[in-house]
């Protein structure tokens, strides 16, 4: 490779290993890594370095005493029935979830559709891994959804400030997941009709 090739390179390892750090931050049973799907993640990266999708970086005051807050309270507990969320378990995830929902609280309380979703804002929360893949699924199925909020696990470095990060594409970066999912679909079609001796 020659240098300007090494420099683009150098900058798609650093964002993909940036994505790495805020979308697969839930040290888990589940735990993976957005290498895991590299078509995914060179369509998600090349769309964030085209300034296709926006990606913001967001500082909060990570609440220790969140249990504290009825208002907090009082949203998660109209909300967990409706999600896979248990009360009253105490758990890092649990206050995790919390915080993140204090943070979005001035908007009301959002709903379960799918994902957390605030419909006024058109807005999805995530706490937890979300890989590449999901994200474009998500923005491609989801004309309603303008923007994505994540938030990584916030005890990995105790001298920074707890982070947040949004995710809002353009139209064309819309148009370009789309296209990525039905051409996903059509090559699982295809797969699953050489391989089989006919699809009912």
């Amino acid at each position: 490779m020659n240098e300007k090739e090494n420099r683009k390179y150098d900058m798609m390892r650093q964002v993909a290993d940036k994505l790495d750090e805020i979308l697969c931050s839930y040290q888990g049973r589940s735990h993976q890594s957005v290498y895991f799907d590299t078509n995914a993640l060179a369509l998600f990266v090349s769309l964030l370095l085209q300034g296709e999708i926006t990606m913001q970086e967001y500082s909060y005051e990570y609440d220790t005493d969140i249990y504290e807050d009825e208002t907090v309270i009082r949203i998660y507990q109209e909300l967990a029935p409706q999600t896979r969320w248990r009360i009253g378990r105490h758990t890092h995830i649990e206050s995790i979830r919390m915080n993140a929902l204090k943070q979005f609280a001035h908007i009301g309380t959002p709903v379960y559709d799918d994902q957390i979703y605030y419909k006024d804002k058109e807005a999805v929360l995530i706490c937890g891994e979300f890989l590449p893949y999901e994200i474009i699924r998500l923005f491609a199925e989801r004309q309603d959804i303008k923007i994505l909020y994540i938030f990584p696990y916030p005890y990995r470095n105790e001298d920074e400030k707890a982070v947040y990060y949004s995710f809002e594409p353009t139209a064309i970066s819309r148009d370009e997941m789309k296209r990525y999912m039905d051409e996903a679909f059509a090559n699982l079609y295809r797969i699953l009709e050489k391989n089989s001796k006919g699809i009912p």
